[in-house]
């Protein structure tokens, strides 16, 4: 078993190499945008909700963000991020657009149920959840049609245009059967196109997440307007909702 595991290991380790070799402009543009507009955006919401500076003032966080799946989801987002990037790099690009797809349709749901149940605290929020998120009438495309929001018809514009590019691809499963034929036991076959698709796709989701946490979060838009980095994002990734809840002109 062990020694299984060491060759897992092993192969994964060339993976790597090889699409740092070959992907590294692609992968880069992913480290990129998590690593510096995510934060950008996180100085943010710092600024607004004082996350960090709790102990220090000797007041808690604002309920609005303790008892919210969607500042939950937010906070989620960090780790899922990460995780995209590390699965791109070892050419587990299905298990990357799956984590995309996740955080989108979580965040979906998390402001509908927000949005319906404004006094339920967190636990409860949680239960709601627990029960409805796999029944077909809370799927994501259905939620966005209830919602109560403006530039409604753009958001569910976006959100299909990013459904097809993360929808399972038939590129995937024949390099699947080229590993298996090969006798590969781990992803052999580093496509930098499907790299190139991955910063597409979060890029895109980010934008649709930012539109929709800004929808809950409101107080959150004059911070962001004066956020000369977040601002500078907006513009140079076209991230075209963001620009339309914060009125900047791209």
């Amino acid at each position: 078993m062990l020694r299984g595991v060491s060759e897992i290991e092993k192969g994964f380790a060339e993976i790597a190499k090889e699409s740092i070799e070959k992907c590294g402009s692609e992968l880069e543009n992913v480290r990129k945008f998590i690593h510096e507009t995510i934060p950008h955006f996180d100085a943010s919401v710092h600024e607004c909700y004082d996350v960090e500076g709790v102990e220090r003032k000797g007041r808690g966080i604002s309920p609005k963000c303790t008892h919210s799946l969607v500042f939950s989801c937010y906070l989620e987002s960090f780790r899922i991020s990460g995780h995209t990037l590390f699965l791109a790099l070892n050419g587990l690009y299905r298990n990357a657009f799956d984590n995309i797809r996740h955080l989108l349709e979580s965040l979906v749901q998390a402001l509908y149920i927000d949005l319906r149940h404004p006094r339920a605290n967190l636990n409860t929020k949680i239960e709601i959840l627990k029960e409805v998120e796999d029944k077909i009438e809370y799927h994501a495309i259905r939620l966005i049609g209830e919602l109560q929001i403006d530039h409604k018809d753009m958001l569910q514009r976006e959100y299909k245009k990013l459904s097809k590019i993360i929808h399972p691809s038939h590129k995937q499963i024949i390099a699947t059967m080229t590993d298996i034929i090969k006798e590969r036991g781990v992803p052999a076959t580093v496509d930098c196109e499907e790299v190139g698709r991955i910063y597409e796709s979060i890029v895109t989701m980010y934008d649709i997440f930012f539109f929709l946490f800004l929808n809950y979060f409101d107080e959150l838009r004059q911070s962001l307007t004066k956020n000369a980095d977040f601002v500078n994002d907006v513009k140079n990734y076209k991230l075209y909702l963001t620009s339309k809840a914060l009125k900047i002109k791209l």
